[in-house]
């Protein structure tokens, strides 16, 4: 009996630690950068588009690698194309093509510890490292490659990275910022079980914050959107979302300064936002791009600008 008594404590003993430490190990987990290839074809060479293999220095000396993708004509603004969670450069190769037809420079990039650049793998800090990755991004486009006018395209937390950025950086000049989430506590909240307490989920980011050196305060995209204004803003959302909802979205349009427009994808969950609505939604968004950062205009893309396609709603424009 006293050893059918010892077995019993002892799985419900491992059980506890398991409840305890089992949300720490699924966050690292998620946060883990895909597996890289160095050999073989290089996935960029397969749209058959000239590019250059760059690397660039952070402000807290890393150096970060991607792809440039030149425009035909060295004047033409730049998209920088800023990853979500557990993603690298490859995860932006589905809007190359239609923005470089359209006239564009292009910069695919890692994060640190992503993709080719320097930094800890373990170490994605939501938006608040990322930011200074993507400011280093834009530094190289200005000042290594004189480009004046540029754009961010992100996703989920590389959209919440392009508003921490942008609001900072001037140097930014239009955002598309598509599932972005409004604060690291919030995106924390809906993403934890529905069965865990309220100070287990604040522990287990604490936990995150002691590990990867971050502070949830310098996350809140929320706090700072307004800063991006007078330049222009595009959250792209999807209605069927559950990992940042259509909340979130709204909470952050109404928080911006104008110029300032919020799509609401119908049906699209948060993959498909990545998947499938950047890509349905291309001819609006360069025309948003287009006339945030181009000098001139067809009659066509104006009349585009600012208008979604069929299966979306345009929630607000101001």
């Amino acid at each position: 009996m006293f050893k059918i008594a010892r077995i019993v404590a002892g799985i419900l003993f491992a059980g506890s630690v398991m409840a305890l430490i089992g949300p720490l190990i699924g966050e690292v987990i998620a946060t883990l950068p895909p597996i890289f290839s160095k050999q073989g074809i290089n996935p960029l060479g397969l749209l058959q588009l000239p590019y250059e293999v760059v690397e660039f220095p952070t402000s807290d000396s890393l150096t970060l690698r991607g792809w440039f993708i030149p425009s035909g004509a060295s004047d033409s603004p730049a998209i920088v194309y800023a990853p979500g969670t557990g993603h690298d450069q490859t995860s932006g190769l589905h809007i190359v093509r239609a923005l470089h037809e359209a006239g564009y420079h292009l910069l695919l990039f890692s994060y640190r510890g992503h993709g080719e650049s320097d930094g800890n793998e373990l170490g994605f800090t939501y938006g608040e490292a990322e930011s200074v990755d993507l400011d280093a991004a834009v530094t190289f486009l200005s000042e290594r490659k004189r480009i004046e006018r540029i754009g961010v395209i992100g996703f989920s937390a590389g959209a919440s990275t392009a508003i921490l950025s942008a609001a900072r950086n001037s140097r930014i000049d239009a955002v598309v910022a598509a599932a972005p989430f409004a604060s690291i506590s919030e995106i924390w909240r809906t993403n934890s079980p529905s069965i865990m307490p309220g100070w287990y989920q604040d522990w287990t980011m604490r936990m995150a914050e002691l590990r990867k050196g971050f502070k949830r305060e310098n996350v809140e995209p929320i706090s700072v959107i307004h800063q991006i204004s007078p330049r222009p803003i595009l959250i792209v959302q999807g209605e069927a979302d559950r990992r940042v909802t259509v909340s979130q979205a709204e909470k952050l349009f109404a928080s911006a300064g104008s110029p300032r427009e919020l799509w609401v994808v119908k049906d699209a969950t948060h993959s498909m936002v990545h998947e499938q609505a950047l890509v349905s939604l291309e001819p609006q968004i360069i025309a948003f791009l287009d006339n945030a950062l181009q000098h001139t205009q067809t009659t066509a893309q104006i009349a585009l600008a600012g208008q979604p396609a069929k299966n979306q709603r345009v929630v607000a424009v101001q």
